[in-house]
């Protein structure tokens, strides 16, 4: 397949008027007037934009499935028997046909990351997956691309009701150290069974595994960094942003990544904490910014993503600064970014052409999304799910 004539954004940065060429699922080239090859198809993608496929880093994709579909409601993410299971693997709670069934394509995704729910203080990892498939084997890109920890108040409000801890955020921050340094001074005895949940977590404190912690405020997330302080080599990455100001030198100083979560309930009194302007200034310091969507047990919305993107765009104006957002950055984060997440010769051919910018315009629809260069959404295809 040759898409010729198309205005072809990176997901870098950078954009220009070029042809890309796919062949065996991969990109074989990009570049000005490439001739079509002896039986090549052709894609005449005159006055369309050219994108990478966008990188969900956090979802729920393929965990919950319609209400009709495939194990309806499952919530296989969602383990609340312990707030402290780092051993859990991500892999495990993901259906392929799940996640095809959402026809996630259709809306520009073409990756997207399955883990713990925010419910448990350390939930386990992280995987990666490519969005259309039925064989999770086949689907996914990458196991463990880091370990999910929340210190938000949803801890409280699964295990307090019960009773059980946590139920203060004293519990909450006294046991993330605790886990921290039980899993620093951890070693393997021969004469002693493994302790799982602190080898899980030694790949934390080690810095082998990056920390994805998902903070409720400004003040948890400056709290969980000052608890690291105790552990050098922990890569953090926070998740939400919520409160976050712009003026937090710590993160600044640090680059420490921001994935900017939206919230399933617009009436949510954390999520009506975010500063699109705050997160910008963080952006405008050198802070890497990534987007996610709606994480819930619930199905959420498919637009998430692009919305996030329209939200900053209000800010920045610059489509080709806020488009890494939604590709490039989050790919890096999630350890892809040498398979997916931008568009360069030697990755997946895991591309989405437009009609139109869909940062600038909101008349902007979907032409086609290729997957692996194969063909997962066209426009005029029936939408079969919610």
């Amino acid at each position: 397949m040759l898409i010729k004539n198309g205005r072809i954004h990176d997901g870098l940065g950078n954009v220009a008027h070029q042809d890309l060429r796919m062949e065996d699922g991969m990109i074989r080239s990009i570049g000005a007037d490439l001739a079509p090859l002896p039986g090549e198809e052709v894609f005449d993608a005159a006055g369309m934009e050219v994108m990478p496929g966008f990188v969900q880093p956090i979802s729920i994709w393929g965990v919950n499935g319609s209400m009709t579909e495939i194990r309806p409601s499952s919530n296989d993410n969602d383990e609340r028997s312990n707030p402290i299971m780092p051993e859990l693997d991500g892999f495990y709670a993901f259906n392929g046909r799940a996640a095809t069934y959402q026809q996630l394509g259709a809306f520009g995704l073409t990756c997207c990351g399955v883990g713990p729910t925010d419910n448990n203080l350390f939930g386990g990892t992280i995987a990666m997956f490519c969005v259309d498939g039925v064989n999770p084997y086949r689907m996914c890109l990458k196991r463990s691309c880091g370990m999910m920890a929340s210190v938000t108040s949803s801890l409280k409000r699964t295990y307090g009701a019960r009773p059980q801890a946590p139920q203060t955020r004293m519990w909450i921050f006294a046991n993330f150290d605790l886990q921290l340094r039980k899993a620093a001074e951890y070693k393997e005895e021969a004469d002693k069974p493994k302790d799982d949940k602190l080898l899980a977590l030694k790949q934390v404190v080690d810095g082998e595994l990056p920390l994805f912690v998902s903070c409720d405020s400004a003040n948890s997330a400056r709290q969980v960094w000052d608890i690291l302080q105790n552990y050098p080599k922990v890569k953090l990455v926070l998740l939400n942003g919520f409160g976050l100001t712009g003026e937090e030198d710590w993160i600044v100083e640090h680059k420490i990544p921001v994935i900017v979560r939206v919230a399933s309930n617009p009436l949510d009194k954390d999520a009506m904490t975010l500063d699109w302007n705050g997160i910008a200034k963080l952006w405008k310091q050198g802070v890497p910014v990534a987007f996610s969507g709606t994480y819930t047990n619930s199905l959420g919305a498919r637009e998430d993503m692009i919305w996030n993107g329209i939200e900053m765009m209000k800010v920045l104006h610059d489509s080709a600064a806020v488009l890494p957002m939604l590709t490039s950055v989050p790919a890096k984060l999630m350890g892809v970014d040498d398979i997916t997440g931008s568009l360069r010769e030697g990755l997946r051919a895991d591309v989405v052409i437009w009609s139109a910018n869909p940062l600038e315009s909101y008349q902007a629809h979907i032409v086609r999304t290729y997957q692996a260069g194969q063909v997962i959404y066209q426009e005029g295809d029936a939408m079969k799910c919610m």
